[in-house]
């Protein structure tokens, strides 16, 4: 009996030590987002979920996921993982900073807050170079992210109350 004891034990030690953890979860928030790049054009609703260094977003329509964005390290997306400087030159067109996704989904200055000015509700920032024009507009409920220059466009509406 005890050595049965010993193996099984062993055994769920083993697996349990090989499997995946769960990120922790600090925050989810329901959303509307659209999305317009000259490769993407997506809108929906779905949930925001963040913590630590760890970023979740699913978008649905018509009760079918459309879109699932995960970040930790590399970036995720409807499970093709690649790194954040290749996620940057496919998605944005331009190699910005690793975190600039991360900085506009959990509505945060972007560029160490270049060119910030700050509102009522929240902040303004435009930032041109050779290479990009960006408009990025944020308050308490919407973020507005616009590269004009490459044709993108994020708008990030938070709907009901974060929890």
């Amino acid at each position: 009996m005890y050595r049965f004891l010993a193996v099984f034990t062993g055994v769920v030690l083993f697996f349990s030590a090989c499997s995946v953890k769960e990120q922790t979860i600090e925050t989810s928030q329901p959303v509307k987002l659209i999305i317009k790049t000259p490769s993407l054009k997506l809108s929906g609703i779905g949930f925001y979920k963040r913590g630590g260094k760890y970023a979740n977003l699913q978008i649905f329509s018509a009760g079918v996921v459309t879109l699932d964005y995960k970040s930790a390290g590399n970036i995720c997306v409807n499970n093709r993982c690649m790194t954040r400087g290749i996620f940057n030159e496919k998605f944005f067109l331009q190699p910005h900073y690793n975190e600039l996704i991360d900085d506009i989904l959990a509505q945060k200055p972007i560029y160490k807050s270049q060119n910030l000015t700050k509102t009522d509700s929240g902040f303004s920032q435009y930032i041109a170079k050779t290479e990009f024009n960006i408009s990025y507009d944020v308050n308490e409920s919407y973020a507005d992210f616009s590269d004009s220059q490459n044709n993108i466009t994020i708008q990030i509406e938070k709907l009901g109350k974060e929890q």
